[in-house]
């Protein structure tokens, strides 16, 4: 402890060293410094600090008065004694009024040691006091600045559930200052019925309990449904009993909201695990299901001698299926176009009419098996008939030829599937128009295609899905209805790629159901700017078309090597190659193939791509190593089940000149070979 430090202002010596010895005897050990005059004293206090200050009432010059009036301006906190001779009771008075602690006379200086203790200890007090009292006020600043600031809403109730305080935080919740919360019950704060009451209960519960409470509410706010998570406490008088309830709510809506969407993903996945094992079941179904019938009709031909109505039946059973099986994988592949965005048009000019009697005509035996009421009509006629030439009404769109026959022959299968023996199927043609609605001007001209049956229906909570990829109304192994559920998505995203817009419409289960597709029509002055592209377009239309359809060419004196580890595809090729004159070699491997290749020299090589040991890309690329004179520029053509756009590629890409898929026709691998050979 550092040794005391007191300021005497003392005009006698005599008196100062009585006073010092006083101090002394009384083991008040310090630092005594004398001034004796006002300048002194004024300098003394400027230039230090000081435990006390002793002060005689005159001083010749200078008096108590204006010394105390010094001390207190410069140094309140510091304890002040006069200490004199002469001083009457109404000036000691005086003098403790206006700010000194004590006086003593010099007649009796056995008071001077006690007073200077109790000056002391009593400033001692005041300065722990004003510690304190600053410590408490910097921790309220500092916690008045955490509440003010905190994101959380921390508020204060009494046990009429009115609130006392309540943070800044809430404005971010309510978009309410707080000013509008005070002295309110949550009845009178505006806030919904069934929060108010959580509210209070939760407060009851609280005094009740005496017990701390932690809970969830939401709050509908404009920005959509807001979550705090609540903490409430009680607090307690000095009586013990609870006075208030402290409440701390904490914003969770990002974390609420983050729960429920992982919670609505969990369910999405959930779901569409279900609608993929679904679809997975019934693609096993679909594709084995034709298999059967191929691969049984095949074994009684094989197996036994048949009349001539019999071999047609099989023929035509084997030849069904397979094609039911060609447009099972063929959807499957325009499926995987759509996901992939690589499915195109080749679009142009294109009348509607052609392509939805093309799709009619090949329905037309489906419906007729069923006795259904099969009907095409064109409404508004006469608006849209060519009355010079007689030709049918032009319904006019840019499109893809086959892929509109397309969307037709889906909604024609779909409507034929599901509707009953001896019900109808309605095809409606007919022109609408989209219009402004400010001043009734159109705006765009559409082919709108209807098709209404008198089937099943279509659910209610169903029809949100019924273009969906995979999904089907019903997927159970109990259906009466076969197909993968891709045929209408197939439709939405070919509608889609037109510039239109597909729908779907049905009154319920057993009442029927209606598709709309509608398809922006061409106007003439919008082919006034495409008929340049448009008769290129057709120009090579034309020319394909004038190509493709030349009857097979013979292909007498051609040499072609067929490599397919499959026996029955392998001999399939030769059979329909040696029927249009070429001559043919066949190897079941692409080792075979190589060991053929220098002495039949082959003019064509057609290979199959997926083969043991060594794939025909794999084949090709030796191929394309050897010398020409011992094979290596001959022209090939890549057969395989292998039939996307990157299979098609990677075929290229390894030296193969043309890539088809299976399964093919026997006039188109003979096609085939024939351009190949010209080229």
């Amino acid at each position: 402890m550092s040794q005391l430090v007191f300021l005497l202002l003392e005009d006698s010596l005599l008196d100062a060293e009585l006073i010092q010895a006083t101090l002394a005897e009384g083991g008040i050990t310090c630092e005594l410094i004398q001034v004796q005059t006002g300048e002194e004293f004024q300098d003394k206090l400027n230039s230090s600090c000081y435990d006390l200050i002793l002060s005689d009432y005159t001083i010749p010059g200078f008096d108590g008065f204006a010394a105390l009036e010094i001390a207190q301006q410069q140094c309140p906190e510091v304890p002040f004694i006069f200490v004199t001779a002469t001083m009457g009771e109404e000036v000691a008075i005086e003098t403790l009024k206006s700010g000194a602690t004590d006086y003593v006379l010099k007649q009796r200086l056995d008071r001077l040691v006690p007073s200077i203790r109790r000056a002391l200890r009593e400033a001692e007090e005041i300065k722990a006091r004003q510690k304190a009292e600053a410590e408490l006020h910097r921790r309220e600043q500092e916690f008045r600045a955490l509440v003010e600031n905190s994101p959380d809403i921390i508020a204060r109730f009494d046990t009429n559930f009115r609130t006392l305080y309540i943070s800044p935080a809430i404005t971010q919740i309510t978009d309410l200052l707080p000013e509008n919360f005070l002295n309110k019950t949550p009845e009178e704060h505006n806030l919904p019925e069934q929060l108010c009451q959580q509210w209070v209960e939760e407060i009851q519960s609280v005094v009740d309990s005496s017990q701390a409470r932690f809970f969830e509410i939401e709050y509908p706010s404009k920005s959509g449904t807001r979550y705090l998570d609540v903490r409430m406490v009680p607090e307690y008088g000095t009586d013990g009993s609870i006075e208030t309830i402290l409440s701390v709510g904490r914003d969770i809506t990002v974390i609420k909201r983050a729960e429920i969407k992982l919670r609505e993903q969990k369910a999405e996945l959930e779901e569409l695990n279900r609608v993929k094992d679904e679809f997975l079941a019934v693609l096993s179904h679909e594709l084995r299901s034709p298999l059967n019938a191929i691969l049984g009709w095949s074994k009684i031909l094989r197996g036994r001698s048949v009349d001539k109505a019999t071999l047609e039946r099989a023929l035509e059973t084997i030849e069904r299926n397979a094609k039911l099986q060609t447009q099972l994988i063929e959807d499957l592949l325009d499926v995987s176009r759509i996901i992939r965005g690589k499915l195109s048009l080749k679009a142009h000019k294109t009348n509607l009419v052609p392509a939805i009697e093309a799709a009619i005509d090949t329905m037309r035996l489906a419906a007729q098996a069923k006795s259904i009421d099969f009907r095409f009509s064109i409404l508004d006629f006469a608006s849209h008939m060519n009355k010079l030439s007689g030709e049918n009404p032009k319904f006019e769109v840019l499109g893809d030829p086959n892929r509109l026959q397309q969307i037709v022959w889906n909604l024609l299968s779909n409507a034929i599937k599901f509707t009953p023996n001896t019900g109808r199927v309605e095809i409606i043609l007919e022109r609408v128009e989209r219009t402004d609605t400010t001043d009734s001007k159109v705006l765009t001209n559409f082919a709108q295609i209807t098709v209404k049956d008198t089937g099943m229906g279509i659910r209610s909570d169903f029809i949100p899905y019924v273009f969906d990829s995979f999904r089907q109304a019903d997927g159970s192994s109990t259906r009466r209805f076969g197909g993968l559920g891709l045929g209408l998505a197939i439709v939405r995203h070919l509608v889609e790629l037109h510039g239109g817009n597909v729908s779907a419409q049905s009154p319920g289960e057993g009442k029927g159901a209606t598709f709309i597709v509608r398809i922006p029509m061409v106007e003439s002055n919008e082919l006034k700017v495409l008929s340049s592209e448009l008769k290129e377009v057709q120009d090579l239309l034309s020319t394909t078309h004038s190509e493709l359809s030349t009857e097979n060419l013979a292909l007498s004196g051609i040499r072609v090597l067929v490599v397919d580890d499959d026996i029955d595809s392998r001999d399939f090729l030769a059979f329909a190659l040696e029927a249009s004159g070429a001559e043919i070699a066949s190897a079941s491997s692409a080792t075979e193939a190589l060991n053929i290749l220098p002495t039949f020299n082959p003019m064509v090589l057609v290979s199959d791509i997926g083969m043991p040991d060594q794939d025909g890309y794999s084949l090709m690329r030796q191929i394309r190593e050897l010398p020409y004179e011992k094979g290596g520029a001959v022209p090939a053509i890549a057969l395989t089940a292998y039939a996307g756009d990157a299979d098609k590629k990677a075929a290229l890409a390894a030296g193969f000149q043309t890539h088809l898929p299976k399964p093919v026709a026997p006039d188109d691998i003979v096609n085939a070979v024939s351009e190949l050979v010209k080229t």
